[in-house]
């Protein structure tokens, strides 16, 4: 009896909730690549360079824009159209400055975590400071997307998702 008493609260307790935080987010569904050694994208091989993506609601354009403000428009393809998912409010795309030794790009997600709506978007600085203008919240896209000022409780990191790179130059953001 007490044998099984044990057993049970064991499989109680791995099967219980869990709040722990993750560092990648499975929440909102995302597929997008770029080769990095063609503008606007060849801007992410610079540490503390970070670029907003955004589709258009028609899913016919693809907007970049860097912290400067400097926007580059371009059409997708009937493939990239159908394909491309980008997350809840587009993409933060870049290469933090800290922990960083591989120089690795990393993706998060350009909508607010704590506001949890597309509408509410992510302002970010050329410092690498992600701020909503909804909610007041502030992250660092230099630390992992860690909130860097808040003036809320209960605030979480950024939304982040997998990046993988290739040989040539390719990186691909899924999850």
């Amino acid at each position: 009896m007490k044998r099984g008493l044990f057993l049970f609260i064991v499989l109680l307790t791995a099967v219980g909730c869990d709040n722990s935080y993750r560092p990648m987010s499975a929440k909102y569904r995302v597929r997008f690549s770029c080769r990095t050694d063609v503008a606007p994208f060849n801007q992410l091989t610079t540490p503390g360079r970070f670029l907003s993506v955004r589709i258009s609601p028609d899913r016919t354009t693809l907007t970049v824009t860097d912290p400067d403000g400097k926007t580059t428009t371009r059409p997708l393809t009937e493939t990239e159209s159908a394909s491309f998912a980008l997350g809840l409010g587009g993409l933060i795309l870049g290469t933090p400055l800290f922990d960083n030794d591989n120089r690795s790009v990393s993706a998060y997600d350009l909508a607010c975590p704590f506001c949890d709506q597309e509408r509410y978007r992510l302002d970010f600085d050329i410092q690498g400071i992600a701020k909503c203008s909804k909610c007041g919240n502030s992250w660092s896209l230099n630390s992992s997307g860690f909130p860097s000022e808040t003036v809320s409780s209960g605030v979480r990191p950024l939304y982040g998702y997998p990046v993988t790179s290739s040989v040539n130059g390719t990186i691909s953001v899924s999850n």
